[in-house]
């Protein structure tokens, strides 16, 4: 067995920590504070198009709320993340592809401080199916919808700052940390917007990764812009009930 890295013993020893201590589930965290409906969005790179988005959010008869996600384009797959009012993940699931083309990359369910399900490593070519099977933090959230979990916290205060775990197949479980940046007014392809400027900081287990978002003042909220790693953004093009 090889050995730890020191960089990776602080996310282990919290997450050991917080199921130990039963730290308090996603208290301040409300589905209700997100506007429902279906969100069309562009992507940037590089100053030019590459591709579009088109993510649904919807509240299931079970009282769930249900996150769907069709990306074409550059980066073309399709995602599905079903969570409680409170952010507490069911489900989740993973489509990479589309046609002939598409395959499952993962499915997860989550119950009783554990995921489970399968996840595919390696390239599509060799890939192979392998179990998951691991405890998670009670303030979890499936890392499909890290956004709109920020995007339900009942108040931004300039500065403000608050944390969160996410899980993630490929990386396991990592903390976030977030910051409010401040507000200002947004111009994207559907419309000026009055927004709230938030960044998160996703610690994996490979590095670091950092997120900008842009997400509407008004309640019901919704995702306005959203600046990735790697430097491409998405920005809305039109919101549907």
């Amino acid at each position: 067995m090889g050995r730890f890295r020191p960089a990776r013993l602080a996310p282990l020893l919290a997450l050991l920590a917080s199921i130990a201590f039963g730290q308090a589930a996603r208290s301040d965290l409300d589905a209700q504070r997100l506007r429902t409906g279906v969100f069309r969005y562009r992507t940037i790179v590089d100053g030019k198009e590459a591709g579009e988005s088109r993510i649904e959010i919807r509240k299931s008869e079970s009282g769930n709320l249900v996150f769907t996600n069709r990306v074409e384009g550059a980066f073309s797959q399709t995602w599905e993340a079903v969570a409680s009012r409170a952010f507490e993940p069911v489900s989740a699931k993973l489509t990479m592809g589309e046609g002939k083309d598409a395959r499952t990359i993962f499915e997860l369910e989550y119950r009783s401080g554990r995921v489970t399900g399968f996840a595919m490593s390696g390239g599509a070519a060799e890939a192979e199916r392998r179990p998951v099977n691991d405890p998670i933090a009670a303030d979890t959230v499936d890392q499909r919808i890290d956004w709109a979990a920020v995007m339900a916290r009942s108040d931004y205060a300039p500065g403000g700052e608050f944390t969160f775990h996410v899980y993630d197949p490929a990386t396991g479980h990592s903390r976030v940390a977030a910051r409010v940046l401040g507000f200002e007014t947004a111009a994207v392809p559907a419309g000026s917007f009055e927004t709230a400027r938030i960044e998160y900081r996703i610690e994996k287990n490979r590095g670091t990764e950092t997120y900008i978002v842009l997400v509407s003042e008004a309640v019901p909220r919704m995702l306005v812009k959203e600046i990735f790693p790697n430097g491409a953004v998405t920005e809305l093009v039109e919101a549907k009930p």
